[in-house]
């Protein structure tokens, strides 16, 4: 969410609200894919598992591998961004290093992880009512800001080309992301098509709902209040921690600045417990057979969570941008590609989702997901 003006500024409001709500359709029809390979196996499985049993073992290692790589990329995203956020907001109370507030802040993301499940779930979710609540109430103090006559509803379609798009697609891709947690929802939801269906939508509509308002707000307040920091945005050169303290110091309603670091603090911890969650549980179920004593094994699960991560994040200055859009590759690949490809491996006779019949939807998000992919090889490319 905090990353979507960033790197939508340059091709304003009109192309923006589009681009995420065809990225929504796709990830929320592909969901559908996912859950379906998960409810025929009969049972919640990693997509390592799925493709090892309705595919082989290559399809298996392939599965295991890739939704690791990219669970691990977005623990290292929510890091770096936890970081950058807490590391603009502590600047001028304490002196301390952004090394040490990236190692204090994985430390509490690997205690979080060691509590149960249930208690996470309660957890995110007062977090996730506290953030939709604060920022309903934010996106009212910045319309009083907004003048309604000359938004950035579109920029010069003629300035952008290839990489601008490429540069943005990946990114706007994983902020969908949510496939590492299917197999989880759906032990948790007790295998209803109904209800996980009913989990995965809206699940998937309100945040879309809340990026279009949050980007939308975001892009014309600072379009007319720092338009130097909005010409930084454009060329890609913005870190997340500038943004918020930029909304901090245009917001005119008092006490708005510590609100928009609540914001931006919820956010993460609502995505990192997401993931965290998710990447933890299946290690736990590697580690079964390795590791006795459950909670030896949880501690090892939450170690090995959150500290590769941690060795990316000191090591590559400025990760935020970068590693979304390289995150962004590999979801295209297990959220759309690999499910894909094993649901018509199945092709199972009695669908629980009738909407999975429909071939040319099917062809259209592989071919949206090969797009992606290929987005974010450009990328690599020109960054080479």
């Amino acid at each position: 969410m905090i990353a979507l003006p960033l790197v939508l500024a340059k091709f304003g409001m009109v192309p923006s609200i589009v681009l995420m709500l065809i990225t929504w359709f796709f990830m929320y029809y592909t969901s559908l894919v996912n859950l379906e390979l998960n409810l025929q196996a009969e049972e919640g499985l990693s997509l390592g598992l799925l493709g090892k049993r309705f595919s082989g073992p290559f399809a298996g290692l392939l599965g295991t591998c890739s939704l690791k790589l990219l669970s691990f990329s977005l623990m290292a995203v929510f890091i770096s961004g936890g970081s950058s956020i807490a590391n603009e907001f502590l600047a001028s109370k304490i002196e301390i290093s952004i090394e040490k507030l990236i190692f204090c802040y994985s430390l509490v993301v690997a205690l979080l992880l060691l509590l149960p499940i249930k208690v996470i779930d309660y957890f995110n979710r007062i977090l996730f009512v506290t953030l939709i609540g604060i920022i309903v109430f934010l996106l009212i103090a910045l319309m009083t800001s907004i003048e309604w006559k000359g938004l950035p509803l579109f920029a010069q379609i003629s300035s952008l080309n290839l990489n601008d798009w490429a540069y943005a697609i990946p990114v706007v891709f994983t902020s969908f992301g949510f496939q590492v947690i299917f197999h989880t929802m759906t032990n948790y939801c007790q295998k209803s098509p109904k209800v996980l269906k009913k989990a995965f939508f809206w699940g998937s509509l309100i945040p879309a709902l809340v990026y279009i308002a949050w980007t939308c707000s975001i892009l014309s307040v600072v379009y007319k209040e720092d338009p130097q920091f909005y010409a930084t945005m454009s060329k890609g050169e913005a870190q997340v921690g500038e943004l918020i303290a930029t909304l901090g110091r245009v917001a005119k309603w008092e006490g708005m600045q510590s609100l928009i670091w609540v914001i931006a603090s919820l956010a993460i911890a609502t995505s990192v417990l997401g993931v965290g969650v998710g990447l933890c549980d299946s290690i736990q179920s590697i580690l079964s057979n390795i590791i006795p004593g459950s909670f030896t094994r949880k501690c090892a699960a939450s170690f090995i969570t959150v500290f590769p991560p941690y060795v990316a994040v000191s090591l590559i200055p400025n990760a935020f941008i970068a590693v979304l859009g390289f995150a962004g590759m590999i979801l295209a690949f297990i959220a759309i590609l690999l499910p894909i490809y094993l649901f018509v491996q199945l092709r199972p006779k009695q669908l629980h989702y009738q909407a999975l019949k429909n071939d040319f939807l099917i062809a259209l998000s592989v071919t949206a997901g090969i797009i992606v992919i290929a987005c974010e090889l450009q990328n690599l490319i020109t960054h080479s």
